[in-house]
């Protein structure tokens, strides 16, 4: 005997309760009372969408397609459904139907039309088909206007929903319920009730970190310095912090912390400056509260962009003098690297397992590790309490960046116009590189001063201190290794087998600057 069965789907259950899909079955049951033909059976895709992906193909829905098996199977004589749009939302997937019900025999009933869609019948077909194009124009309409709607926010700074961005969110003191595993299936997913935040004012911990990586990265710290930093102080991620589940491939994996294109993303993104973005693109400026500046962000870009700067991952040095320090055996003999650098020392363990400072190539100059390092930083701070240290700073030239920058838009529009030319064939193929050349020149050369413009020079947080011991403990150990390499040369000497010596006669430390 074959079965009378209802079809329900949702496409959004924010709550998780599958209260919208209940319904659709009670008006169903109801109705398939009222027309003598009582529902033995659902099929149910809470959660789901009908509408068609962007390539073509359809969204997945596997009671939907449990369902076409059965009708197949001889197992379905009716289905009810609540309206032609919970069956189908694409004209191509409805006519699928229409084939197979008609190949097996399945008539289809809907409460809103309050009877049969004749699918023996033309007029029947074009009903069902009529209500599906019907749906499909609502549903792409709808798009638009999210499309739209989102646009609109954007413009006026207001958050539209999704992952919450580092550095912004303040607690409002109310909470609303959301699923935190959303592209699991229905039956997996989890929900919780978290905090509603403003998301137009900063998170002051977070903000501040980001001011932190930007003043490290323009005072020339390097990322694999900046990334050694944050593991060291344990900071987490938004993902970490807000205990968002990560899977790949189906399976929960660990949060892998922060990397060099997280930073940097965060760092060069137009709401880092305040501006405000749609699909990519800064649709309204100076809508939010900056962390850093525009022109701070420019220089950040403009210096990720610079393909002298290393990327390529390696070890990042754990101690403040590894790769620093110079071997004074090598200096005496006068022995360099191939690149005519001095041979600089790295720590290793020594004979009795303690962690010193040798000689990267040949292991001299056995120095005790912290004891070499603990001296250097008393003699930098020592160098950095002076009340001349403003006159470390260099005196640049006041540059006018806004100038600069529409330059680079002249330089934009001269190149287009080259490429224009050379198409056209006005231009010959030698003038055009020459003229090339010559933009691609000053184009480097305004990025330079753009950036030299907006950099963070080490020694700045000192010139303001009043505490040169506070601040310097308070830098990253990359930026503390920066302000060693700018002010002096540090030479580790041997003192000979079994030889003690105490730690100035067997560090030296001379001034550059």
């Amino acid at each position: 005997m074959k079965l009378t069965v209802d079809y329900a789907r949702i496409s959004q259950d924010r709550t998780g309760a599958a209260l919208g899909a209940d319904s659709q079955h009670s008006e169903n049951e109801e109705f398939g009372e009222e027309i003598g033909f009582p529902v033995q059976a659902s099929y149910t895709d809470n959660d789901r969408s009908a509408k068609a992906r962007p390539d073509g193909t359809f969204a997945d829905r596997p009671d939907y397609d449990r369902m076409i098996d059965d009708i197949r199977a001889g197992i379905i004589a009716v289905i009810i459904i609540w309206h032609a749009n919970r069956l189908h939302r694409n004209v191509e997937e409805a006519n699928r139907f229409i084939k197979v019900a008609l190949e097996y025999g399945v008539r289809l009933f809907s409460v809103k039309r309050g009877g049969e869609y004749r699918l023996t019948r033309a007029s029947g077909r074009a009903d069902l088909l009529r209500d599906t194009v019907t749906a499909q124009e609502e549903s792409e309409h709808r798009g638009e206007r999210v499309a739209l709607a989102r646009r609109r926010q954007a413009r006026t700074g207001t958050y539209g929903g999704g992952v919450r961005p580092y550095g912004w969110g303040v607690d409002t003191g109310r909470t609303r319920r959301v699923c935190i595993n959303p592209k699991e299936s229905p039956e997996l997913r989890e929900y919780r009730d978290v905090p509603v935040l403003d998301m137009g004012q900063h998170n002051q911990e977070e903000a501040e970190e980001i001011r932190r990586w930007k003043r490290d990265i323009l005072a020339g710290v390097s990322m694999n310095q900046v990334l050694a930093d944050l593991a060291d102080r344990k900071v987490l991620t938004v993902a970490q912090k807000d205990g968002r589940i990560v899977r790949r491939g189906g399976e929960q994996v660990k949060h892998g912390g922060w990397n060099s294109k997280t930073v940097q993303q965060i760092l060069t993104h137009p709401r880092t400056a305040g501006h405000s973005v749609y699909r990519g693109e800064i649709v309204a400026r100076n809508v939010y509260p900056p962390i850093i500046t525009e022109d701070e962000r420019q220089a950040l870009i403009t210096l990720f962009a610079d393909p002298t700067r290393k990327t390529s991952p390696g070890n990042t040095p754990k101690w403040l003098g590894s790769l620093i320090y110079e071997c004074g055996f090598c200096k005496q003999a006068g022995d360099r690297n191939q690149d005519g650098s001095p041979v600089t020392a790295i720590v290793r363990r020594n004979s009795q397992g303690l962690l010193t400072y040798q000689c990267r190539d040949n292991g001299h100059c056995s120095t005790p590790a912290e004891a070499a390092d603990e001296f250097v930083q008393q003699v930098m701070i020592a160098r950095l309490s002076r009340e001349d240290i403003a006159d470390l700073l260099p005196q640049h030239a006041s540059v006018d960046v806004t100038a600069l920058r529409e330059e680079l838009t002249l330089l934009d529009a001269q190149e287009k116009e080259i490429g224009l030319s050379l198409a056209r064939k006005t231009l010959s193929l030698t003038v055009a590189e020459v003229a090339q050349a010559e933009i691609d020149k000053r184009r480097r050369e305004i990025n330079t001063q753009i950036t030299a413009a907006s950099s963070e020079h080490p020694l700045q947080e000192f010139v303001i201190s009043d505490d040169a011991a506070r601040t310097w403990n308070q830098l990253t150990r990359g930026r503390k290794r920066e302000i060693i390499r700018m002010l002096v040369t540090i030479t580790l000497w041997p003192v000979g087998r079994g030889k003690r010596a105490p730690i100035h006669q067997r560090v030296t430390i001379v001034p550059n600057l």
